[in-house]
């Protein structure tokens, strides 16, 4: 059996670098959105996180949320874009309470494990990996460009499904976004879906879509 693994939302709790990174742009770039506002417009790290999650990106966070001109946002995220992979906000990932339990569990129960990930990085992915002693769980590490991660994705799969011969029952897709999920439904694998990553609870049933909120659900 094969556990097709993504990354960030998943094993790895990279909110922290992403709502850091973002109120440090912000802060030099619209001040005014990190400090005490009137208008009660301000930078909140909670309420960007769950915006995301429920299926928004940060350019409507700021347009719609701080009401910023889109050309602003535009800019703002850019330079988030841009920042977001470099070590110094990397260094800010840690692993979800669960994950080196259910890596272990999937481990002793001989199961082969694939991490496949959309990172722009790659060095400094697999030196997280290794910061965060999860790189020898994974027979493979594939990692995808972000510009097309559903299609590279997709390719990665069959290509893991060509190589092994493994049927497709029993190579099982666990993530985090609707990459996963209609990766899962295009190729017909079984697939897991969390919803404590970057979709919540609430995106997932206004789809119709069962997921889980921990590994620990996962058999």
């Amino acid at each position: 059996m094969i556990y097709i693994l993504d990354l960030d939302g998943t094993l790895i709790d990279s909110s922290e670098r992403h709502w850091r990174l973002m109120q440090e742009i912000l802060s030099e770039a619209v001040p005014e959105t990190v400090s005490e506002s009137t208008s009660g417009k301000c930078f909140d790290p909670v309420g960007f996180m769950r915006y995301k999650a429920d299926g928004y990106n940060g350019s409507r966070y700021l347009t719609d949320c701080l009401e910023l001109a889109k050309d602003i946002a535009d800019q703002i995220m850019a330079l988030w874009r841009q920042q977001i992979e470099e070590e110094r906000w990397l260094k800010l990932d840690v692993l979800y309470p669960d994950t080196l339990t259910f890596l272990d569990r999937m481990k002793q129960k001989h199961k082969k494990i694939y991490y496949l990930t959309a990172r722009k990085n790659k060095e400094g992915l697999l030196w997280e990996l290794e910061r965060l002693k999860i790189a020898d769980y994974a027979v493979e590490i594939q990692v995808v460009s972000p510009a097309d991660a559903r299609k590279e994705k997709k390719r990665v799969v069959e290509m893991i499904l060509a190589e092994t011969g493994e049927a497709a029952g029993s190579v099982y897709i666990i993530g985090d976004t609707e990459n996963e999920y209609h990766l899962a439904k295009e190729l017909s694998l079984p697939c897991y879906l969390l919803n404590r990553g970057f979709r919540s609870e609430r995106y997932w049933k206004d789809r119709g879509v069962e997921s889980v909120a921990s590994l620990c659900e996962i058999e």
